[in-house]
């Protein structure tokens, strides 16, 4: 048996040429998008050493996602999702090229740097549902869960890698330098959409106004309680944990653990590997059962491993916290984006997707509320709090939801939603 079979049998998502060379640009997207992010969390600390500017930053992000990601998931339910993947992937080119180009000239005007990071931050959260929504069109049904596995390994198993390169980067040619390289993956992805077979059908009427057409999203979530508390409690795990990613960690790494860039690149791939083994793990068993306790499983160790984390000064510790919680945010994400992708209708699908963009964004915005906290009571304090509150959130949820208990159990749709 040739090593190809091999792979098929292990991964038969891999088996659709049109999803495997999407797989390929994920990999570019995931590069750049973890350049990206390294670079603009120390761009921003290095120019203001604040937690509150740091945890603005995040909130920038999840106010573009907020305004834009709704929009994007009713456009994939009506355009080309190829064509409009291809069309926010050349705006982000555009943006990044102008970020980098401006801060190695020396133009580092905050309000300018932030109003370009809202740009990129709106193409991505367009561009995110569309994606999302585009793979169950590229694979068997009995195959989607392989296949949300294994772009999630794409989109998140590059920061095993990735952050160590990015931080040398940064501190070799600085932010700018990095925005500049970040480029060449946003050149790779456009040329791997253009090599797709795959060509897109309009599924809601042109005519419908778009915000009918959110609205008819929103409904179609609240009529479907298993995929709402999906959402819920994702958001809940995102708002006192996920959030520490987008700005305050960074000043973490320095102000406590006292690392450069390039150490904390380092330290930040140990989240990498935790998430590039779990991705693996998950997609190497075709038709995975019982992704219900996975997900409740590993929205609990998320939250417990961030707890773990505020509370060592021990960079080998931090490094085991670290790693525990990249695999048990991917085994939370890949279980919950698989629950969805199985149960929800394909002509709703880019909207519901795009539902766990707002919920992520509204948790970013979180992460300007944990920047405050930061410098009110220190990192010391706000860090292991924001743990600890994330693990009691699930724990509640789990307490007080009986479908967040019952995840495996056969669904049965409601009718007018089927």
């Amino acid at each position: 048996m040739s090593e190809a079979t091999i792979g098929q049998k292990r991964f038969p998502a891999l088996a659709n040429r049109d999803f495997r060379i999407l797989w390929y640009g994920m990999l570019f997207a995931s590069g750049t998008m973890a350049f990206q992010y390294y670079a603009q969390m120390w761009l921003i600390y290095s120019i203001t050493d604040s937690s509150w500017t740091l945890g603005l930053l995040g909130a920038i992000r999840g106010i573009a996602t907020l305004l834009f990601g709704l929009y994007g998931g009713a456009l994939a339910d009506r355009m080309d999702r190829r064509l409009l993947l291809i069309l926010t992937e050349t705006i982000a080119l555009i943006v990044s090229l102008v970020l980098g180009v401006m801060v190695i000239l020396g133009y580092q005007s905050l309000w300018l740097i932030f109003t370009l990071i809202f740009i990129g931050a709106a193409t991505a959260s367009i561009d995110a549902p569309i994606r999302q929504a585009l793979i169950p069109e590229l694979v068997p049904q009995q195959q989607i869960p392989n296949a949300v596995a294994l772009t999630t390994a794409a989109q998140m198993g590059s920061f095993a890698v990735t952050p160590i390169l990015a931080g040398f980067v940064i501190d070799a040619i600085g932010p700018g330098g990095a925005y500049v390289v970040s480029t060449l993956g946003n050149v790779g992805i456009v040329v791997v959409l253009l090599m797709l077979n795959y060509r897109g059908v309009v599924r809601v009427a042109a005519s419908e106004p778009v915000v009918t057409s959110i609205k008819y999203g929103v409904t179609y979530v609240r009529t479907q309680s298993r995929i709402m508390w999906i959402i819920v409690l994702m958001f809940f795990a995102s708002a006192f944990g996920f959030a520490l990613f987008h700005g305050p960690i960074a000043r973490w790494a320095g102000d406590i653990l006292g690392l450069a860039p390039g150490q904390y690149g380092l330290l930040a791939a140990t989240w990498g590997v935790g998430t590039l083994i779990a991705s693996y793990c998950l997609s190497a068993v075709s038709g995975v059962r019982h992704l219900g306790k996975i997900l409740v499983t590993g929205a609990l160790l998320f939250g417990a491993s961030f707890l773990m984390f505020g509370l060592v000064r021990s960079i080998p510790l931090a490094a085991i916290a670290y790693f525990i919680n990249g695999a048990a945010w991917t085994c939370a994400s890949i279980s919950a984006t698989s629950l969805v992708q199985r149960e929800v209708s394909n002509e709703v699908r880019g909207r519901v997707m795009s539902l766990f963009m707002i919920s992520g964004a509204i948790a970013q915005m979180n992460s300007l509320l944990l920047g405050f906290a930061a410098d009110l009571v220190g990192m010391s304090v706000m860090l292991p709090s924001a743990g600890l509150l994330c693990t009691l959130a699930v724990l509640l949820l789990l307490m007080f939801v009986p479908a967040l208990r019952n995840l495996d159990l056969p669904l049965v749709k409601k009718n007018g939603y089927e």
